[in-house]
């Protein structure tokens, strides 16, 4: 195979010295000086890449910025940094003891709190979660109305198309079972898939539709026009 010659180019911090092998996958190393002094041997796709920058030196330093980094008594939504550990995260950042607003404590990286936004001890998202659920106008006794008239349409992910309805390729026969308000109802084993189809719309003609017809504003004007035209024949 033809060795691309990179000789006495910079990457980063790298300069090609010399071309050292090649491995089994047939990929080129080469041998690097970097900035700091050191040498080493690198795959030369990812240094050509951008991918490796150094020796690993410019890693080592970023880390280390980070371990310097004194975040104490700095606010971070409910949080409030109180003390480092002597823990560090994948990227070498110090993991920081934390006292939130609601009186628990959690640990968090600098990476964490700095980079991806951590706000609470996670009391945050548990007390707006039931809020957000609550909100949605198509939400009745936690199901979700918009979702009943969706499992209506035909379905690609399943080998009958029907939602409820697959085969069960152990026995060879269709198997059919509907949920509803957070309970699932086995609905039997048939022969053949259309019996199985039929049994899983009589149970949605049961449980499902007249949830739909009794809280029908809470719908969406698209979930709406879905299970008229599901009605009219047409979804």
């Amino acid at each position: 195979m033809a060795i691309s010659n990179i000789q006495g180019q910079r990457f980063g911090r790298l300069v090609a010295l010399e071309f050292s092998h090649v491995n089994q996958r047939h990929k080129a190393f080469w041998r690097f000086q970097c900035d700091c002094g050191n040498t080493v041997v690198l795959p030369a796709d990812k240094v050509k890449l951008g991918h490796t920058k150094s020796c690993g030196c410019l890693r080592r330093e970023r880390a280390g910025k980070l371990k310097a980094l004194d975040i104490t008594g700095q606010r971070f939504g409910r949080l409030v940094a109180q003390a480092p550990t002597d823990r560090r995260d994948a990227g070498g950042s110090v993991v920081w003891q934390c006292r939130c607003d609601c009186g628990n404590t959690a640990l968090y990286s600098v990476n964490e709190l700095r980079r991806s936004g951590v706000q609470s001890c996670g009391c945050l998202y548990r007390e707006s979660r039931p809020n957000c659920v609550s909100a949605r106008r198509d939400m009745v006794d936690s199901t979700s109305l918009s979702a009943l008239v969706a499992t209506k349409g035909l379905r690609a992910n399943n080998t009958s198309g029907c939602t409820g309805v697959y085969h069960h390729k152990q026995t060879g026969k269709w198997w059919a079972y509907i949920d509803f308000r957070r309970k699932r109802y086995f609905l039997g084993v048939f022969d053949d898939m259309e019996a199985a189809v039929q049994a899983r719309k009589q149970a949605e003609q049961r449980l499902h539709d007249p949830a739909i017809g009794e809280n029908w504003p809470r719908l969406t004007p698209a979930s709406q026009a879905r299970f008229r035209a599901y009605l009219a024949g047409e979804g």
